[in-house]
């Protein structure tokens, strides 16, 4: 059958592709490219003694008789390089502190603007515009400020060649105002705030935008076409700033918190600490963090994990967040800088019995002491960045009826991470490298199974050419590990490497070893701009390669290529605004040279000129030998998938935006399967008031579903089920803004998941292709899970049952006032509650109705910050 679809969609596609072909540009895509990277433009901003006000209205004496208005933007989407529909004019002035910036943004229909307010960095919501400036000049890097037309900040970084870092804030002044023709943008931007090389004159890259959010219409003072392979390397240049005199930026933002637990034994915490930032130079800035609090944090999303895989969540604590880009080393899914790992939940839990009337006390997190980071780039190209890490030594408490005892559960550990990257060829060139270092001070006993040190080093590089059309890259690493036979043991048995599977003959596991090492990396390359772009990939990581002490690692032991070509037009033409057809194919070996996956899909993604939006995804696994499934077990053949994917999304633009998505799976063996959709409402209630709710429902069949071992014989037996899997989950935000620097935020997460076992198999076979010859039925029987041969696989009368019931809510309410540039008073409720029923809820809005009997754990928190310069 999917050869059917495939052969449709070949056809499909070359029909779609002469109907939207658009003859009307002189231009092509790749010349249109070449036209703007080479073509230059500049503005000249003018020294002022007349300071404006920052107000938004731009009628101080500054803006009237200092400088020049330029205009002339020119539109980006959705029809490129025409004129746009509303012009905008631009001036900048500087003295010695700071940069001045005034935008009047025209429309005649003022009436039909979007003066939306959200979050600070949401750029997807309102009328926006703002400023990019390249201030080191390196064609890369770039610090950007813009306001929307309700008066809210986004400021963010640019990072290579499409890469932009919005957890970067800075702290500047930006004020809006809205007349009878054009609405007005005014910034005061600190030079402290940017970096930028000390000298007398400067020239640094500059890119002006403008967004009409009911158009959907986007100009820019110099065209950076929408097939370019890059952005900053495309800026314009703003001259005309000298004689800045360097002054050294010394921020301190001291903190003071109090929580309140009612449910806990210690209802109250308080907490005192101090965040800043020194620069070291006009180019370096160090920041600094000492007993850091994240309790205004949002929770992580809910997740009932039944791979052997470890979940990936994203960063979400500002000191992590803010200018991490610069230390970021990722290859595929893995990274060697995973800054969830610092502060992490303790690694020990130790044992405590309930029914003995004890109870436990440990933290959710070890304890940040302190944190360094020192970031930046010379004016020579050479991008620097250092992170230190110290983590308190943790302990927890087992009360019980007599006593309280203290157990060690982390030891004191120190993190360490090294970034440097060279830029050569104005930036057509970088070589770089990174070390991580991880130190335990282990001296409790109970902690032996941590590893004591690791170390990892990496290199790469990249080379692009023709206006970075095409590229190279390639990057490579080491990881070296040492810790007792205990850590390394364990370290060889964990789902990353299962160095005792026993088919592996190529891995040997060995319990006397006190280090663990290996190797990693990948080649790549491609063509990135054009309607026909493309890549390919190479990537390895050897056994004993490991990241997971301050990186991330999914797998080790495999060797994967990648290719993909994909077909672009973003020229309108009928009801078309822009589409793309992409064909991807993809193997994996194992080290072994085990062929463990082959796969290939067909991506089409449109867009129409009512800015809906539809996606359809094909996708054909050939072939999975699973060396993960079975926890260190022998490979399984799991048999071919069809996976068939449809999303559908109403423009974003308007007050209402509905999206709805449709997952089909089916396996060839005719069992295992997956059916699920998600449906996502955005709801803009007012200018100030927004609602958004996902919801998504998945209902599962797993003919391999990993349960357990069982030694028979003196030799591991694994025992699979067919799982029935239901999942529900919703998430509701509700944003209201009572000015850009006063908001209040609700999240709620309800999340539950439901599995019941139909039948049990033992593995006989575990790489046959035929399903009777892999598995042997296994039968229960008076309570016990029997073979044909009477040898009992687990008993449910004293193991219990293997279906299961996971229910759990997470919510948070904050109220935030920035009550002064950079500094912020928050008050926080956390709620979370979770539990495993002991019975199994067959119907998964029962399931979801008994969330309200768990458990409920609360947070109330008031946290006061001040920033302040030196």
């Amino acid at each position: 059958m999917l050869h059917k679809i495939y052969l449709t969609l070949f056809f499909g596609v070359c029909l779609f592709n002469l109907y939207a072909q658009d003859l009307d540009y002189s231009l092509s895509d790749d010349s249109l490219v070449n036209h703007y990277a080479s073509m230059k433009r500049a503005y000249y901003a003018t020294r002022t003694e007349l300071v404006p006000k920052i107000d938004g209205k731009l009628d101080d004496e500054c803006w009237q008789k200092v400088g020049y208005w330029d205009g002339g933007f020119i539109q980006q989407q959705p029809r490129q390089a025409k004129p746009p529909s509303q012009e905008t004019e631009i001036k900048i002035l500087y003295d010695d502190k700071y940069l001045y910036f005034a935008i009047v943004a025209y429309d005649n229909e003022p009436e039909k603007m979007s003066p939306l307010l959200g979050p600070r960095d949401d750029y997807t919501v309102g009328d926006i515009a703002g400023i990019a400036l390249d201030s080191y000049n390196d064609k890369q890097t770039a610090f950007e400020f813009n306001l929307t037309s309700a008066g809210q900040k986004v400021d963010l970084m640019h990072m290579g060649e499409y890469g932009w870092d919005f957890n970067w804030n800075a702290v500047w002044d930006g004020k809006t105002s809205v007349g009878d023709s054009a609405w007005y943008a005014e910034m005061r931007v600190p030079f402290t705030q940017i970096r930028f090389a000390n000298k007398e004159e400067h020239i640094w890259g500059m890119h002006i935008w403008r967004y009409i959010y009911r158009l959907s219409e986007e100009s820019q003072w110099k065209l950076i076409p929408i097939d370019a392979p890059a952005m900053v390397y495309i800026f314009g240049e703003l001259r005309g700033i000298k004689d800045i005199p360097y002054k050294r930026n010394f921020e301190v933002m001291p903190y003071g918190s109090a929580k309140y637990l009612p449910e806990a034994s210690d209802k109250w915490k308080n907490g005192f600490g101090v965040d800043g930032k020194i620069g070291v130079t006009s180019n370096f800035t160090l920041d600094y963090t000492f007993n850091p609090d994240f309790g205004q944090v949002e929770a992580d999303p809910s997740e009932l994990n039944l791979t052997s895989y470890e979940i990936f969540y994203d960063e979400k604590r500002p000191f992590f967040l803010e200018g991490n880009s610069i230390l970021e080393y990722n290859s595929g899914n893995d990274m060697l800088f995973y800054t969830r790992r610092i502060g992490h939940a303790p690694s020990f839990e130790p044992d405590y019995s309930e029914e003995d009337g004890e109870n436990m006390s440990t933290p959710d997190n070890t304890t940040i002491i302190n944190a360094l980071k020192l970031t930046g780039k010379n004016r020579k190209g050479l991008s620097v960045g250092f992170v230190n890490s110290v983590t308190a030594r943790e302990e927890a408490t087992i009360t019980t009826a007599n006593d309280k005892i203290t157990e060690a559960v982390e030891p004191f550990t120190n993190y360490t991470i090294g970034r440097v990257k060279q830029d050569l060829n104005n930036g057509s060139t970088v070589l770089g490298g990174i070390f991580t270092s991880t130190i335990r001070n282990i001296k409790d006993e109970n902690l032996e199974f941590l590893t004591g040190n690791s170390l990892v080093g990496g290199l790469d590089f990249e080379h692009n050419w023709q206006n970075r059309k095409y590229y190279v890259a390639a990057k490579s690493f080491v990881s070296n590990i040492n810790g007792s036979e205990t850590s390394i043991a364990r370290l060889q048995r964990n789902s990353r490497h299962y160095y005792q599977r026993e088919d592996a003959d190529h891995l040997e596991y060995d319990p006397t070893k006190t280090n663990l090492s290996g190797w990693g990396g990948e080649v790549a390359g491609g063509k990135r701009s054009g309607k026909f772009v493309y890549s390919g990939e190479l990537e390895w990581r050897s056994p004993g390669v490991d990241l997971n002490d301050v990186g991330y690692l999914r797998q080790a032991d495999y060797i994967a290529e990648d290719f993909d070509v994909q077909y672009r037009v973003n020229k309108p033409r009928g009801i078309l605004l822009n589409y793309s057809v992409k064909l991807s194919q993809g193997h994996k070996w194992s080290y072994g040279g085990e062929n463990i996956w082959d796969d290939m899909d067909v991506y089409i993604k449109i867009r129409f000129k009512n800015y809906w939006r539809f996606n359809f995804l094909v996708d054909r696994v050939f072939n999975e030998i699973n060396t993960r499934e079975l926890r260190g077990g022998p490979s399984l053949r799991i048999d071919g998938t069809n996976t068939v994917r449809v999303s559908l999304q109403t423009n974003s633009q308007k007050n209402l935006m509905l999206a709805l998505n449709k997952n089909y799976i089916r396996n060839d063996d005719n069992i295992s399967k997956e059916d699920s959709y998600s449906f996502l409402v955005n709801w803009q209630v007012s200018n100030r008031f927004l609602l958004s709710t996902e919801s998504v429902f998945a209902n599962e069949n797993n003919n391999n579903q990993f349960l357990r071992y069982k030694s028979i014989d003196n030799k591991r037996k694994y025992v699979v089920g067919l799982l029935d899997r239901q999942t529900f989950y919703t998430t509701l935000r509700a944003e209201y803004f009572i000015t850009p620097e006063l908001s209040l935020q609700y999240y709620g997460s309800p999340y539950v998941s439901t599995g019941q076992f139909l039948d049990y198999r033992k593995v006989v076979d575990s790489k046959s292709y035929d399903l009777t010859e892999r598995y042997e039925d296994l039968t229960v029987d008076g309570g016990l899970l029997m073979d044909e041969n009477n040898n009992v696989y687990h008993d449910f009368n004293d193991e219990g049952s293997f279906d299961f019931t996971f229910q759990e809510f997470r919510s948070n309410f904050v109220a935030r006032w920035e009550y002064k540039t950079g500094s912020t008073l928050y008050f926080v409720w956390t709620n979370n509650r979770w539990q495993y029923p002991d019975e199994y809820s067959t119907s998964i809005f029962d399931a979801l109705k008994g969330i309200k009997k768990a458990k409920s754990e609360n947070a109330f928190m008031i946290k006061l910050s001040y920033w302040f310069s030196l």
